[in-house]
């Protein structure tokens, strides 16, 4: 009795639905056996591409031919591309076929063992391959198209769902796993656990793979390197900003890097707006325009206030004191007492800030209550799992440290966001009626109104030289009108007390 092995294969899901599909595929084959008198002992089915010879199912095939050799005489299959694309994995099969004793069936084509046969489908091998290395190519260039657009065209991480939009494909934020991957950089970037440490309270909080399976430290490991959740698409050697929503800030996947690699460092509480240092985050370096960051240095007997420029490669890094910097704005402040024209045109500045801020506040508002709201329903459950035995005495209370470190955090910063009471509209409505003291605004206020006097005035923000130890002007709209006075002061256009300054 002539027995038949039947091998059908799709590349994509895709193809699922199109014309060469695996129920048209079987029913080929079977009625091709049914014609032929050949009894089915076995249907091996591959979802995979015919560029290698790498298919499971189809070397799965092979096996089973070698194991029954002189009972299976014919392999049946749709047409040659489902058995190979590639002409030189197409002539191995066929002569192994052979040299087992099995005849290769196509339902679409005419396999002789003969020149002319031979020929025949090494042409249509060849024609195969031609078709595939095509499609490859087309394939490659959209998908660097895609890439260069910053669009992510690859099974989203975790964190992230794939969507797909009149554009194109875009990632959307998972709301589900998000704030567990949030927190296991982190956790991580605190360098106060070890990454097994960090991947237990992440798997005891509920962070699992798509398939419902906790987390492995290989995979927490790619999670934690991968740039995608600070906002870049990486392919290759092409690296763009993406058209997601990162869940991490840069400075936290760089911090999160540096505790991978080994290097430590002192964990700190970053504060958004810090008392001690009001111009943190105005104030800019000459060298590389980044924002100084600020904090007390240790010397011989005591800290010292300073602020200095933390970007490694920057050739200038500014660093000073906290009376220098803060000095030189104030003698800023004191040269402008503002004319009423520049009076006029503050308010208007002083809007697009505080427009610009209400807008930040609103947004981490949002963020904030959902991470609050996500701590408190993760609470209830770690307390439901211990109520009821589910968890250890020590697995709940690792669970309860992050829980309790995550609600006080989001409480934190929102109490922050609170007391960001706008004092900027007290100052607008003092333009109207007589010439600002800035000086005196400025030693009054608290860090808040500083801050927002600040950002008013020069909505750019400074750049501090330490050459010159005075701030450079770069299209600031109050600079410019100092410098104008200035001039008008040498030109001797203005005599006597200056009485519009």
């Amino acid at each position: 009795m002539n027995c038949a092995v039947v091998y059908v294969r799709v590349s994509t899901d895709e193809q699922a639905s199109q014309a060469l599909n695996l129920p048209t595929q079987q029913r080929k084959c079977t009625d091709r056996c049914t014609r032929d008198a050949l009894t089915i002992a076995k249907t091996f089915t591959d979802a995979d591409s015919a560029r290698t010879a790498d298919r499971p199912q189809f070397q799965e095939m092979l096996a089973y031919c070698r194991k029954h050799k002189g009972k299976i005489t014919h392999v049946v299959f749709a047409d040659l591309s489902r058995l190979a694309r590639n002409v030189g994995d197409q002539s191995v099969t066929l002569a192994t076929l052979r040299q087992l004793g099995i005849t290769p069936v196509s339902c679409d084509e005419t396999i002789e063992n003969s020149a002319a046969g031979k020929l025949s489908v090494n042409l249509l091998g060849a024609v195969n391959q031609f078709f595939s290395d095509n499609l490859s190519e087309r394939i490659k260039y959209r998908m660097s198209a895609g890439v260069q657009q910053g669009r992510w065209l690859w099974v989203a991480p975790l964190g992230y769902l794939n969507s797909k939009t009149a554009d194109g494909p875009e990632l959307q934020i998972d709301a589900q796993r998000a704030d567990l991957v949030r927190k296991a950089f982190e956790l991580t970037a605190s360098h106060s656990y070890t990454l097994e440490e960090v991947l237990r309270r992440i798997n005891l909080l509920g962070l699992t793979t798509r398939q419902a399976r906790p987390l492995t430290k290989q995979t927490l490991s790619r999670l934690l390197r991968n740039q995608i959740y600070a906002g870049w698409v990486v392919s290759g050697e092409n690296k763009v900003k993406g058209l997601h929503q990162p869940l991490v800030t840069q400075t936290l996947f760089d911090d999160v890097q540096d505790a991978l690699t080994g290097k430590t460092s002192v964990p700190v509480v970053h504060k958004k707006i810090n008392p001690e240092f009001p111009l943190k985050g105005f104030v800019m370096c000459s060298g590389c325009g980044k924002k100084l960051t600020a904090g007390f240095v240790k010397g011989r007997k005591e800290k010292y206030p300073r602020y200095w420029c933390w970007n490694p490669k920057c050739l200038v890094r500014v660093s000073a004191s906290r009376d220098e910097i803060e000095n030189r704005f104030l003698g800023i402040l004191g040269m402008m007492e503002p004319t009423q024209e520049l009076l006029n045109r503050l308010p208007e500045i002083a809007k697009t800030y505080w427009a610009r801020r209400l807008e930040r506040v609103t947004t981490e508002r949002r963020v904030l209550s959902s991470r609050l709201a996500n701590a408190k329903t993760l609470n209830q459950k770690i307390l439901l799992q211990k109520v009821n035995g589910e968890l250890s005495a020590e697995d709940f209370a690792t669970l309860k440290e992050t829980v309790t470190q995550q609600t006080a955090e989001a409480e934190a910063q929102l109490n922050a966001l609170d007391a960001e009471t706008s004092t900027v509209q007290g100052l607008l409505e003092e333009t109207q009626r007589s010439i600002v003291d800035l000086v005196k605004a400025w030693r009054t206020g608290g860090v808040q109104q500083r801050q927002e006097l600040a950002f008013s005035l020069y909505p750019d923000g400074l750049r501090y030289s330490p050459e010159t130890k005075y701030f450079e002007p770069h299209n600031i709209l109050l600079m410019n009108s100092m410098h104008e006075m200035i001039d008008g002061l040498l030109a001797g256009r203005i005599v006597g007390v200056p009485d519009g300054i």
